[in-house]
Parts: structure tokens; sequence; C-alpha cells
């Protein structure tokens, strides 16, 4: 296992054990395995361990179109599987929409209240309408606890993969010259505010890295990482190029303002 660790961040050590053992299981039991909901971030780290079992393939479904949070299945050579066998159910949530206004952050905080883990739930899309992919045991859960959002009374029901709507990317690219890859830099530069501020913020836990609060500001920014800051929005890390002649580093990224 060193020599897989030395490629990830302390920080991924957990999680790393956690994939490798399903890689494990696959291979050694000859058996389909699947995974929750995994982040972009999850889904990199997934990637490469699968170096290491060349008799094990990876297949990703999130409903539907291709997702940013996706259910990943580890397949043994030969073997196939079907969207079915993802057990990836999509939601469609009815509300009075006369009445209440209804957010990203107000779904994604009472589908947690629901007591489950985050990475049981998949992609939340807000357009004509709301919808949601959940991991299908657990519909009754969904079914019988989220009843209200905002005070306002909801409904769910099901509705086919094929009308799961895409994704609505209204992110701004931005490239920005930056003196390191550091959490705290390139916050400063995206949110363009003062690094002491933007130090601030991540000290007192207002910055996630792939939901996950970081509180180091030296933590160090790869590309595939979605940051959220709380009141402002989030960014994700696209490119994060070499050095320049000058000293500077190249990052690209997708901003996207709270609304």
């Amino acid at each position: 296992m060193k020599e897989i660790f030395q490629h990830f961040r302390p920080e991924e050590k957990e999680t790393i054990i956690k994939l490798n053992s399903r890689f494990e299981i696959a291979e050694r039991d000859y058996y389909p395995v699947l995974l929750d909901f995994l982040d972009p971030r999850e889904q990199s780290i997934t990637r490469s361990l699968s170096g290491y079992y060349p008799d094990v393939k990876i297949e990703f479904y999130g409903g539907g179109a291709p997702r940013e949070r996706m259910r990943a299945m580890l397949i043994p050579e030969m073997l196939e599987v079907s969207k079915d066998d993802f057990e990836v159910m999509v939601l469609e949530l009815d509300y009075p929409e006369k009445f209440v206004n209804l957010e990203h952050r107000n779904i994604l905080g009472a589908i947690m209240s629901v007591g489950l883990d985050r990475n049981l739930i998949g992609d939340i899309v807000i357009g004509d309408s709301i919808q949601f992919a959940i991991a299908k045991p657990y519909f009754h859960i969904f079914e019988t606890e989220l009843t209200t959002i905002k005070n306002a009374p909801v409904t769910l029901s099901e509705v086919p993969h094929g009308e799961f709507m895409d994704n609505v990317d209204d992110g701004v690219t931005e490239t920005k010259l930056i003196s390191s890859f550091r959490l705290d830099t390139v916050t400063s530069d995206l949110l363009k505010e003062g690094r002491a501020k933007s130090k601030n913020r991540i000290e007192k836990g207002k910055v996630k890295v792939n939901h996950t609060v970081i509180q180091n500001p030296s933590f160090i920014l790869e590309a595939g990482d979605v940051v959220s800051v709380r009141h402002f929005g989030r960014y994700k890390i696209d490119e994060l190029l070499h050095e320049t002649k000058k000293g500077k580093y190249r990052v690209k990224a997708k901003v996207y303002k709270s609304k």
C-alpha cells in the first residue's frame, strides 16, 4: 500500500484504503462491486487505483447523462452489467412554487437532515423542476422523512433516467496567474479578495475541499478539486499548469457564485 499512498494526499489515506479494499474484493471474488456516489476527486482516485488491478474495469453512472457525482462499479474482466445494477433512482420534488423559493443549499440541507450519508446522494439539478439522484435501496427513508423544506410541504415521485435534467453549468471560467497552488492563494485570487481574508475564512472552517472542511491555508489543491466557500459559492479546478519563467503558476477554474 505504501507505493499507492505516495501518489495521494495524506488526508486521503482512509478513502484510498476503503476504495482499494473494494478492488481487492472484486478481484478475489470475481464479482461486480458497487460503490456509493463519488465526487470528482474520488472518481479520479478510483481511476488511479484501477491501474493496480488490470483485470478489473470501472464503469460510472449517475443517472442519464454524465454527472458530477456518479456511482462506480468495479467489474472483473469478462463480466457485464446493466444500468439497473447501479441502483440509481431519480426523484422529482413537487412543492408549492408560488409560496416558496428553493435553492440548492436548501434542498441539500433538507436531504442531509434525513440522516443518511452524502455518498448516498447523487446530483441535484434545479431547472423547470427539481430533481436529484439517490441510492435506490434508501428510497423509503427519503419518502417518509423528506416531507418539508423551508416549512413547505414536498412530495417525491420517481422519474425515468431519460428524463433526468442535464446539469445547468452556469459557472464562469477564469484563468489566473498565481504564486502557488495553496488553498488560500487560489481562493484569494478567484474570490478577488485579500489573501488574509481568504486565510481567515479557511481557518474558521468556512471552506470545504471535496465536501470536507479544510482549515489548513497551505493545503495544496490539485486538478479536479471542488472548493466550496460559505456565503460565496464554489469553484472547480480544471487545470493547474506548470511554472512560468517568472515563477508563477497558471490555474484554470470554473467559478460558481451563490445566488
